[in-house]
């Protein structure tokens, strides 16, 4: 599956549990799921992720140990096991990861300016399109500097491992989907899914715009359910009064 659609994939999936199970998230850390989705592409030379990290393509095959339950227990044992015992590594940890989270939506959005001028030709002209985006990419820096400090409370770094851990489950659920599919039971090579579709092609590309209208209309729905218009939702989760956040603190 391609990387923008693991990452829808990921965002409707979280949003999706969170409406279901009636446990709202604190909304800004999506960024981390962002990041998560794309993780198990690690092994891949050409992703996104991979940029970050280029000495784990060299040791992993792709699709291999990366998009298996053994690789998501073991991604989410040592962010808990640095929950319990490291919380400054994992607090710096986190914080890398937003940074990288918030950088891949910034080129996400840029890569999508010339398809968002195609949209809006007939009001806007390609330089006011390039300056919302810029814009926005300004927003999400400053959110980047707001989100480092939230990231050293415990409570949120508890909820950001859950996140991280759906984001990674998505990108497995959207590889297994596909003619390729993944070892799911590693060291066990044989590979499992549902061979649905090819990656990249125009059955994916379908999906793919099914996922976008998805998480539009999910966002609306987890924007009324929790009442995120009303300041009492960021006031109880920024304060750390007894609420019914994805975590009971």
């Amino acid at each position: 599956m391609l990387a923008i659609n693991h990452v829808t994939l990921a965002t409707a999936a979280t949003f999706g549990a969170s409406i279901y199970f009636d446990k709202p998230f604190f909304l800004p850390f999506i960024v981390f799921v962002t990041f998560s989705s794309l993780l198990p592409d690690v092994d891949h030379p050409g992703s996104e992720v991979s940029n970050y990290f280029p000495f784990v393509n060299k040791v992993f095959k792709h699709r291999g140990v990366t998009h298996s339950f053994f690789g998501l227990g073991v991604f989410t044992a040592a962010l808990f096991t640095l929950l319990n015992h490291n919380n400054k590594v994992l607090s710096i940890i986190l914080i890398v990861i937003a940074l990288i989270g918030v950088q891949y939506l910034g080129e996400l959005i840029k890569r999508r300016i010339g398809h968002l001028n195609d949209l809006s030709n007939d009001f806007f002209s390609t330089k006011q399109v390039k300056l919302a985006a810029q814009w926005f990419l300004w927003i999400l820096d400053l959110f980047l500097i707001a989100l480092a400090f939230l990231i050293w409370k415990e409570r949120f770094r508890q909820e950001i491992i859950i996140l991280l851990s759906i984001g990674y489950a998505g990108h497995i659920l959207g590889d297994f989907v596909t003619k390729d599919g993944i070892p799911l039971f590693w060291p066990i090579k044989k590979r499992q899914g549902l061979k649905l579709f090819r990656t990249g092609s125009w059955v994916e590309s379908i999906i793919g715009f099914l996922l976008l209208i998805a998480n539009v209309y999910l966002i609306y729905l987890f924007w009324q359910k929790f009442d995120l218009s009303n300041l009492q939702y960021w006031k109880n989760y920024l304060s750390g009064h007894k609420h019914d956040f994805l975590f009971n603190y």
